[in-house]
This record gives structure tokens, C-alpha cells and sequence, in this order.
């Protein structure tokens, strides 16, 4: 069996399972493998493995599974666990962090087991696993745990192959393990009296404050300056978390899983959580428990806002020390630990949409989980793109994606890459043959990656940026689709620097019998935009730079309203000199433009905010797709979309209709020019659920299949994997 199967109880679970049937041998592992001797009549050696098979350890999985005939043993007996065998250059895949299993939580609450109430339990199925490790292999002394000796109690339940606590590096107890200060009751009266508190927990620091005291929640964001972007909940249960949010079976069993990701989930009639949480928006980030410290201070009502402890565009705190320094102006008061945290991992985020499920941020309980590649061995380090940094390495035939890291704007979260960078390294024991990057030439990531090759003395490969987003999706699914008929790919962003030097976003990409070669086929038609990346920051750049593309008059809309006279003036000016000004196609600006054209948001405080708004208010006015083909034609071009919302502005027409309008028309759009009969759809934009349902229904309509991630994210935190598979290819990986 390879796979993930090494520390994560899965020779217990090969003999626990050996009991149920007729069968003798044994089991033990290796650096990168578990083996299994198993003999008995036919059909019990085969119902046995597929037993184990069947219902692995909950941190487990089976990768691959080989079967070799061995003569028949006439003397063996009985069933055991033999020892270890190590291999010379063999490393162990490493486990994410995984939230608390049911039978810790039975413990926890049991007071007459020895931890009940202890924020620290764990065994084999659960728990911290990258955020502790120092090195490979992963045993306790490489691990934080090191400076805390286990009791005779913990050995002898560490010791015992037949434990559930069998080799849990992270095992521990009031008597030998870490400490918590000050008390959970403390804690919770400071929560309950509106105080902000940053609590440790398993991968880093997390601001926590009571989600319904308004003053409470304005208080965090003016103090983290962090003026609108929504903020994620922590609910104490599955039923406080379907008050606040519409759950379906699928967004539930992703809330309740072993990763315990943030789920963004329509808000349910019952929501009641404070208006600053999540302004402008319909959709909340609702998460579970998932280290036995939350179970002790959220109360089963309970729903406290828990978001990244860090000040606006600084990395995630995870030290003691740092947190006193960094959050003091931030917080009222501590909760912390003397577990130490070695690999600081941020919360998960996953989108559920028609009982898809697709990754937003992929941390905390996925990373670092590698993706198969091939079986050709090359070392590539992929450094991922600017914003929602991951970076990827490569061994063995495998891409080993990075935690989230952040948005490489500021020197502290660059220096917490190329820490990460180092870490992930050492732990793979591998130094890159290659390293890629995106070409985009003021990326942080571009320079850092030509610095780092110049010092190593390796090539460095520059992907463009939406071939990048075609190669992680095409890692995905391409090279295994069932009639491989994968080869076009919509890829709509916001910004991705294009081979012309103009700025692209709204691309179908034909991916070559080589896929490092792409042709362009289509894209959105461009139009000049004023101020570079200010137009970002700015709606009302887009807006007014698209009307003037379009030779719409401006006069008395929205965007001319909410502009600054002296920078509408300027912006205009740009635009009839053509100075400062940079032609693009982006998908993403189109949407800003929409959104300030509508009086939606003209000033964006985070990323995509216009365009998460515009989505909120259309769904207000959402039709379904065939009634809405029947009672209004869809625009053929981008133009004639833009000319109807400005005469249906000055109609006076529902502005929710006019928005809703535009999601089913662009996609109408985007649809009318694919001519492939499966299409990969990837790029930020398709974090926008309503604007995928009508493209997909769209494509539908002619027949066309589509496929989308799973595995990665659709935005920048994906890209590093497609760069990681172009520099896989380029050494000689698959047909590179």
C-alpha cells in the first residue's frame, strides 16, 4: 500500500481488521509504504485487504496498491506487527493537520477519563501534524512535542500496536503535555463582556470575538484594518451553524470532515449575526471546532468570529512572543499554549455549489497532500503567483503544494515564503533542478525566483500566467480524462500578464499534443485601462474606461457621480491622450466596471470585492436560465451588454435585474465562443457561483461538458501547481 500511510495508525488498523477473518501474516511499513503478508483461503485473503481498503484511518490514504503470490507458509500462525524497515533516500509523505476525532471528543467530555477536559488531545486519527514537524522522519523528537516527556501512561498507550495513541507524536496529557493559560472561563467571560481575544490554536493565532455584538466585530476591523472584507465564524455546532447559514448535505459533510474547512454558504432566514461580519455580501464562511481548545470555549449556541490573527497584509502570527508584539493593539486579551508551532497553516476555504465542491484557499487539513503528476522523478519549485501565495516542490513523480501563504505585497510575508520555501525543502530532502515562475515582471515572486536560481545556479522556466491556471487544472483532470478530449480552457481572472505586454484575464487557451505550448483562440475584446493596478483598487476607473471604449456618454452615471472630479478629469485625460494606460482583456475588470456602473461599490477595500457584490445583488433578482433566455435576448457582444445596462439604468429599471442580467449575458458570451465538446473552466472568476451556473448551463445548452477544479483552488492559490506541472514537463515528465 504507498500512499499516506505512515503515522497515521495504519499497521493497527491492518491488524485490528486481521482479527475479522482467516487469515495469518503480518504487517509493517517502510519509509514509504505499509506491506502486508497475508495467507489464507482465497476468498478470505481477498474480503481481508479489501476490508483494509475499505475503511482506512481517517488521516489515510491508499495512493496505489500492489499484489505479489507468495508460496504458502505451512508453519505461520497468528497475525503481528513487525518492525520498521528504512530506506536509504526514502522520505515519508507528511500529514495536514487534522481536526479532533470523534473518540477524543467522547474522552474529552467524559469525566472519568483522565483527559477529560484536556485542550491538548489527540491520538493517531487527529490532531496537529505539519504545524509541529522540524524535520523527517516524523517522530516526536523532530517534533515540537520534543521538550515534553511523555508519562508512564502516555508511553505505555504510545507504546501498545493495538492503542488507538500507537506512535501519536503528538500524544499527551494534564500530567506531561503542554500547558494553556489563562482559563477557558476567563477566556469566555472576556467574549461574552464584547472583548477581542487572539486564541492559539493548532497552526497560528486567531482573533475571536462574539459574531452577534456588533460593536464588538466593528471594533476588530477598525483595529485590523480590515474595512470590509468579509470575516469567517467559528459556530460551536452543526445546528448553530444552520441558524446562520443554508447548508446542504454536501456543504455539510465538508463542515463536518476531519479537515473542518470554512464553508461559504448562502445565510439562512435565521441569521442573525452582526451587519459588519460580512457587508454587501449573501454568503457567510461558517466553520466547526476543530481543536479540542474550541470545544472548550465555544458553548453549543455559540458563534464567534474567527479570522487570521495578523494586522492588514502581514502573515498569519503563530509564536507567543510575535503574537504580544504584533496583535496588542488588536486584542484585550491572550489565550495561549506552550505547543510549539513550527509550520504556521491558515484555515481551509471551500465553495459547495449543486453538490460540487470546489477549493477557495487549500490549507489546514489538505496541504501539504501532494498531486500525482507522473512516475518520472524531477525536483521543480514553483513559486506560485502574487496574490493567495502557495508555492509548490516536486519529487517522485508528486507536486507538494505550500499552506496558504498570503499576498506577497509586504516584506514580512515574503520573508515567511522563502521561509516556507526552506522548510518544505529540508523536509523533502530535495534542492530544485528548476525553478518557475510567472513572467509577470513586478512580481515579488519573479525576482525572488531569479534570485534563487542565479544563487543554486539552476535555469528558471517563466509560465504565463493563464497557461499557468490551464496546467494546474489540466494536472488535475487532463492527462486522465476518460476519452482525453481536454484540451481548451476558459480561463477568466482579473490580471495576468500576457504575452503581447497587454494585461489578459478573459482567454481560451487550446493546450498543445505538448501541453507547455498553448494557442490563444478567443478572448474578450479589450479596452484601455487608466492607472495600472490603482483601476483595481478603483471600480470606477474600469467603468468609466470601459463607457469610453464603447462611446457611451458618462454623464449623470454612477461611476462620473462617485468619482473624484479632479481624478475623473485625470482619468479621462488618460484615456483620450492614451498615456498611462494599458490595453487589457481581463474578465475581472469587466466585472468592476459592471459593478460601479450600478452603483454596486466605486472603492474596492480587498480583493474582488465589486464583483462579489454585484453576485449578491444579482441573486436578488436570479431567473432561471431557460425562463431568462425566453424573456430577454442575450447581448452579443460585450458592447451591446454594456449599451443595455446603461439604458436600462436610465429606464430606471431594478438594478438586482440589470445585475443578474449581466452574469447570464457575459456567460452567453463566453459560451458562444467555445467549440470544443469538453471545456476546463479556471481562473478566479469561477469562485463566482451564480455567473458558472448560467456559463455551464449555457455550454449545456450546445452539448459542451465542462470540467472544473477539485483539487486545487480556481484563483492564484492553484497557479503554483500549474507552474510545478510545466516545469515537471519540461525535464522530461509525461510527453514534455
Amino acid at each position: 500500500m504507498h500512499g499516506l500511510v505512515q503515522g497515521v495508525g495504519f499497521r493497527p488498523h491492518v491488524a485490528r481488521t486481521a482479527k475479522w477473518f482467516a487469515v495469518t501474516g503480518f504487517c509493517g511499513n517502510d519509509d514509504r509504504s505499509v506491506f502486508i503478508e497475508a495467507q489464507g483461503a482465497r476468498e478470505q485473503v481477498d474480503a481481508f485487504i479489501d476490508a483494509v481498503v475499505a475503511n482506512p484511518p481517517p488521516l489515510a490514504f491508499i495512493s496505489e496498491k500492489a499484489e505479489t503470490e507468495l508460496p504458502i507458509d505451512p508453519y505461520e500462525g497468528g497475525f503481528r506487527i513487525v518492525a520498521s524497515v528504512h530506506r536509504p533516500g526514502a522520505i515519508t509523505l507528511i500529514s495536514p493537520d487534522i481536526g479532533t476525532c470523534a473518540d477524543c471528543l467522547r474522552e474529552m467530555n467524559d469525566p472519568a477519563d483522565r483527559r477529560y477536559q484536556y485542550p491538548f488531545i489527540t491520538c493517531t486519527n487527529c490532531g496537529p501534524r505539519l504545524s509541529i514537524i522540524r524535520d523527517v522522519p516524523y517522530d516526536r523528537p523532530l517534533t515540537t512535542m520534543a521538550s515534553f516527556e511523555m508519562c508512564p501512561a502516555c508511553a505505555a498507550e504510545y507504546h501498545n500496536p493495538f492503542d488507538r495513541r500507537y506512535h501519536a507524536q503528538p500524544i499527551s496529557c494534564f500530567d506531561c503535555g503542554p500547558q494553556l493559560w489563562p482559563s477557558i472561563p476567563h477566556i469566555r467571560e472576556l467574549i461574552g463582556r464584547g472583548q477581542i481575544v487572539a486564541v492559539k490554536g493548532i497552526g497560528g493565532f486567531t482573533l475571536m470575538c462574539d459574531a452577534r455584538n456588533e460593536q464588538a466585530v466593528a471594533t476588530l476591523r477598525e483595529r485590523k484594518r480590515r474595512p470590509g472584507k468579509p470575516l469567517a465564524v467559528m459556530a460551536g455546532s452543526l445546528p448553530a451553524a444552520q441558524q446562520i447559514a443554508q447548508l446542504s448535505e454536501a456543504a455539510i459533510r465538508e463542515l463536518e470532515s476531519p479537515q473542518r474547512p470554512i464553508i461559504l454558504a448562502p445565510m439562512a432566514p435565521g441569521y442573525d449575526l452582526a451587519p459588519s461580519v460580512a457587508p454587501g455580501l449573501d454568503d457567510v464562511g461558517v466553520m466547526l471546532p476543530y481543536a479540542p481548545v474550541h470545544y472548550l470555549l465555544l458553548g453549543p449556541d455559540d458563534v464567534f468570529v474567527a479570522t487570521s490573527a495578523n494586522s492588514s497584509t502581514l502573515p498569519l502570527t503563530y509564536r507567543n512572543d510575535d503574537a504580544i508584539r504584533d496583535l496588542s493593539h488588536i486584542v484585550d486579551a491572550f489565550l495561549m499554549h506552550d505547543r510549539g508551532i513550527f509550520v504556521p497553516v491558515e484555515d481551509s476555504v471551500l465553495m459547495v455549489a449543486d453538490g460540487a465542491v470546489t477549493p477557495i484557499r487549500r490549507s489546514r487539513g489538505y496541504a501539504p497532500l501532494p498531486v500525482q503528476l507522473g512516475d518520472y522523478d524531477a525536483a521543480v519549485l514553483a513559486v506560485g503567483g502574487e496574490l493567495k501565495n502557495t508555492f509548490a516542490l516536486t519529487r517522485d513523480g508528486m507536486a507538494f503544494l505550500s499552506a496558504h501563504i498570503g499576498d506577497m505585497g509586504s516584506l514580512e510575508t515574503q520573508l515567511a515564503f522563502e521561509k516556507s520555501v526552506d522548510q518544505m525543502q529540508r523536509m523533502h530532502r530535495r534542492q530544485p533542478d528548476l525553478i518557475v515562475c510567472d513572467m509577470h515582471p513586478g512580481y515579488a515572486t519573479r525576482a525572488w525566483a531569479h534570485r534563487e536560481a542565479e544563487r543554486l545556479g539552476v535555469p528558471v522556466l517563466e509560465i504565463q500566467h493563464h497557461h499557468a491556471h490551464a496546467l494546474s487544472l489540466h494536472a488535475e483532470f487532463g492527462e486522465r480524462s476518460e476519452d482525453n478530449s481536454l484540451e481548451d480552457y476558459l480561463v477568466l481572472d482579473g490580471t495576468g500578464y500576457g504575452t503581447d505586454g497587454t494585461i489578459w484575464g478573459g482567454e481560451l487557451l487550446r493546450l498543445g499534443a505538448n501541453p507547455l505550448e498553448f494557442e490563444r483562440v478567443w478572448h474578450l475584446p479589450g479596452f484601455w485601462l487608466p492607472g495600472g493596478d490603482s483601476a483595481i483598487r478603483q471600480p470606477w476607473k474600469s467603468a468609466v474606461a470601459v463607457l469610453h471604449e464603447y462611446g457611451i456618454d458618462p454623464a449623470g452615471l454612477p461611476p462620473t457621480k462617485a468619482a473624484p472630479p479632479d481624478a475623473l478629469a485625470l482619468v479621462q485625460s488618460q484615456l483620450e491622450t492614451g498615456e498611462q494606460v494599458v490595453r487589457t482583456t481581463s474578465a475581472g475588470r469587466l466585472f468592476d466596471a459592471a459593478a460601479s456602473l450600478l452603483g454596486v461599490c466605486h472603492e474596492a477595500t480587498y480583493e474582488a470585492q465589486a464583483a462579489m457584490e454585484l453576485e449578491a445583488l444579482a441573486r436578488q433578482s436570479e431567473l432561471k436560465v431557460p425562463e431568462r433566455s425566453e424573456a430577454h435576448p442575450a447581448p452579443n457582444t460585450v458592447k451591446d451588454l454594456f449599451i443595455d445596462l446603461v439604458v436600462g439604468l436610465r429606464a430606471g429599471r431594478e438594478v438586482a435585474e440589470l445585475a443578474d442580467g449581466f452574469h447570464w449575458a457575459l456567460a452567453r458570451i463566453c459560451a458562444a465562443a467555445v467549440r470544443a465538446k469538453t471545456i476546463g473552466l479556471t481562473g478566479g472568476v469561477f469562485a463566482n457561483k451564480l455567473f458558472t451556473k448560467y456559463l455551464v448551463a449555457a455550454l449545456a445548452e450546445r452539448g459542451i461538458a465542462t470540467v472544473q477544479h477539485r483539487l486545487v483552488p480556481c484563483n492564484d492559490g492553484g497557479l503554483a501547481l500549474g507552474q510545478a506541472y510545466a516545469g515537471y514537463l519540461k525535464l522530461g515528465g509525461g510527453n514534455g
